[in-house]
């Protein structure tokens, strides 16, 4: 049993996605079969304030994990114009594919952003990848 720690996290924070988290009727339920841990109270209050049950799971696995830098000067902001402790959370999980939400008060809108592995030597290895 966990004594010092509020997860058994199965996975690094350097991995493939934990969720799929789109809509679309191709994605099938099968697909999310990793079972990876996620914080269940930020789930229920984001599934509580109307957040859809894919992109909540998706953000409360994000939780899991405590942030690898925090900047003293970086404490105290105000989360309704700056997007900065969102950013630092999401930072510490480095996955093939990150979401991104559009910063506060911008005409920016979501994102998706791919995050391939490095070069390979030859071609053939990279299509193999």
């Amino acid at each position: 049993p966990i004594k010092n720690d509020r997860f058994v996290i199965n996975k690094p924070r350097l991995d493939t996605i934990a969720y799929y988290i789109s809509s679309d009727k191709t994605l099938k339920t099968e697909y999310n079969d990793i079972h990876s841990a996620y914080d269940r109270s930020i789930y229920k209050k984001l599934i509580d304030n109307g957040v859809d049950e894919l992109l909540a799971r998706h953000v409360s696995y994000l939780f899991i994990r405590d942030p690898l830098v925090v900047l003293e000067e970086s404490l105290h902001q105000d989360d309704e114009s700056s997007s900065n402790h969102f950013e630092n959370i999401q930072s510490t999980n480095w996955q093939t594919v990150r979401f991104k939400p559009p910063p506060p008060n911008s005409n920016i809108g979501w994102r998706v952003e791919f995050r391939c592995m490095e070069v390979q030597i030859t071609d053939f290895e990279n299509a193999a990848f």
